[in-house]
């Protein structure tokens, strides 16, 4: 694992390493490790095709889920199943960090890592995270299988798919793969 790369957001603090990759374990799982600074996390969102099971190693893992706030104190973990909306952040003063399995290994979630943060660092979203080209961002979300309950998702959802398939056919899907995810 001396090789396993760390992916950083400077939007939320976040430094993540994909651990396991769902190529490692054959499909079992993604395994991923987050370093995450004082005031960080994540828009609440939800996920249709894997569950997210979260375990905090150093300092408190805050977690919404559903509409509840809970905390995780290290090796205490607590399972998403698909469907239910949830978010992490960090409310402390001091960096925490906390695994993510995904069950089924993701790599789609993991290119959406590496899509995501990499144009974050290359100021190419708002300061939201949203990507600047709506093509890359349909193809995010679809990597990702991430959905929002806010008013950009809402009004731009019915027209991912196509968003999507229009990344594809003009080659917007292959610049983000080749730029962030090779």
């Amino acid at each position: 694992m001396d090789d396993v790369k760390t992916y950083y957001n400077p939007l939320n603090g976040e430094y993540t390493k994909i651990l396991r990759s769902s190529a490692d374990t054959l499909g079992e799982y993604s395994l991923l490790e987050v370093n995450l600074m004082p005031g960080g996390g994540n828009p609440p969102h939800y996920h249709t095709q894997f569950t997210e099971e979260f375990i905090a190693v150093k300092g408190k893992l805050g977690l919404l889920y559903n509409k509840d706030i809970v905390y995780l104190n290290p090796g205490e973990s607590r399972l998403v199943p698909i469907g239910v909306e949830h978010r992490f952040f960090n409310d402390c003063d001091e960096p925490i960090v906390f695994k993510i399995i995904l069950r089924s290994g993701q790599p789609g979630f993991e290119n959406f890592i590496k899509g995501l943060f990499g144009l974050v660092n290359d100021v190419k979203t708002t300061k939201k995270m949203i990507p600047k080209n709506p093509l890359y961002g349909a193809t995010l979300l679809y990597w990702g299988d991430t959905h929002l309950k806010n008013l950009y998702f809402h009004v731009f959802s019915p027209l991912a798919k196509l968003a999507y398939w229009l990344a594809k056919k003009t080659g917007t899907e292959n610049k983000l793969l080749e730029r962030y995810c090779r």
